[in-house]
C-alpha cells in the first residue's frame, strides 16, 4: 500500500504541478502538453548512439568474451523507454530508420529468449515504429 501511494505522488507529480490543474481545465489554449518535449537536437546524437551501440552488440553476440556494448545499449534503451512518440519535435529521419533498422537486426539476431535486452529493444521498436507511423518519416523499416 505504501508503495502504490508513492507511485502515485510520482505519477501526479509528473504529470501535474500544484495549483496548474485548475487555472488550464477548459483553457485549450493554455493546457500543457502532456509530454515533455525533446527537440532534434537532443535526440538525434541519442539515435546516433543508439545505432552504433546495436551494431556493435551484434557483433559482440558472435563472441563470448565482452558484452560492454550490450550493457551500455541496454542502458541508453531504459532510458529511451520513458520517451513516447510524442515527445519527439521532427528526429532526424535517417537516423531515426538507422536506429529502429539496427535494433531490429539485433532483435533477429537476440531470438525469442533475449531477456532484459531484447525487452528494450523491443519497447524502442514500438517507439520507433510510432515515430515512423506518424507521417514525419515516409520509409519503413
Amino acid at each position: 500500500m505504501e508503495l502504490e501511494r508513492a507511485m502515485d505522488e510520482q505519477i501526479g507529480a509528473v504529470t501535474t504541478t500544484a495549483g496548474d490543474a485548475p487555472s488550464l481545465i477548459g483553457r485549450p489554449d493554455l493546457e500543457a502538453p502532456p509530454f515533455p518535449r525533446i527537440p532534434a537536437a537532443d535526440s538525434t546524437p541519442v539515435l546516433r548512439q543508439c545505432t552504433a551501440l546495436a551494431a556493435r552488440a551484434r557483433v559482440e553476440l558472435l563472441s563470448v568474451h565482452s558484452h560492454a556494448a550490450a550493457e551500455e545499449l541496454s542502458q541508453l534503451l531504459a532510458a529511451m523507454g520513458r520517451w513516447d512518440a510524442d515527445m519527439l519535435e521532427s528526429p532526424d529521419p535517417t537516423m531515426t530508420v538507422l536506429c529502429a533498422a539496427a535494433l531490429q537486426d539485433l532483435a533477429e539476431r537476440l531470438g525469442p529468449s533475449a531477456g532484459e535486452l531484447g525487452a528494450r529493444v523491443e519497447t524502442a521498436l514500438e517507439l520507433l515504429h510510432a515515430v515512423m507511423g506518424k507521417g514525419r518519416i515516409g520509409a519503413p523499416a
